[in-house]
């Protein structure tokens, strides 16, 4: 589906994961919101590095992708995820690092992977899951003509420990979480696009 790939956009490159990545990611500067504190990666062993990146390549209902500015510098990565060979459909995510971010390096990167996706390899449709609170990164999907699909709530991830409940410094943004037992769910937005969709934007004079 996407072995061998490299396509280039205007601001970035899409590429296939490489081992050295891994190390790489280790280099840029952490996410100082705590709310974002998941995106920090943490330390992993050799053998941890080696475990994470095969499983990521030997997946086949994933494809992990890395993301390049113009200089070939690693700045992010992609990953499509829940593959339907038969419907032509996947769930997409986006990771850039911290330093990399409001540099229109994302919508760059997610135009470029669409196009291949949608005009070479034909998929029919695309999905993401966007955390409501996270308002850059849906003003992005929206800006690749993604459609808002549903409002639902996902479980927070384990990873980010900060008590939004007690703690003023999260009082903003409280609304987005609530409590079941004693799990903490996040709401989140579920977007789309298809390759009708993708298509008449293409063709839209305002693109």
């Amino acid at each position: 589906m996407l072995e061998n790939l490299y396509l280039k956009g205007k601001k970035t490159i899409i590429r296939n994961l490489k081992r050295e990545d891994i190390d790489e990611r280790l280099k840029w500067k952490p996410y100082p919101d705590p709310l974002y504190y998941h995106y920090n990666p943490s330390f992993l062993s050799k053998k941890e590095k080696e475990l994470w990146f095969l499983k990521r390549k030997e997946d086949p209902n994933m494809f992990y992708l890395s993301i390049d500015d113009l200089e070939q510098s690693l700045i992010g990565f992609l990953c499509l995820y829940k593959i339907d060979k038969k419907k032509k459909s996947s769930w997409m995510g986006i990771y850039l690092g911290y330093e990399f971010i409001d540099k229109g390096y994302g919508t760059d990167a997610l135009l470029t992977l669409m196009k291949h996706y949608f005009e070479q390899l034909d998929y029919e449709e695309l999905f993401l899951d966007v955390a409501t609170l996270n308002k850059r990164a849906i003003r992005s999907y929206e800006k690749c003509g993604f459609k808002h699909l549903r409002t639902k709530f996902n479980l927070h991830d384990p990873r980010t420990k900060i008590d939004v409940f007690t703690n003023d410094r999260f009082k903003n943004v409280r609304k987005y979480f609530r409590k079941k037992g004693k799990d903490v769910l996040v709401q989140f937005e579920e977007m789309g696009i298809t390759r009708e969709m993708w298509k008449n934007k293409e063709r839209s004079p305002n693109r």
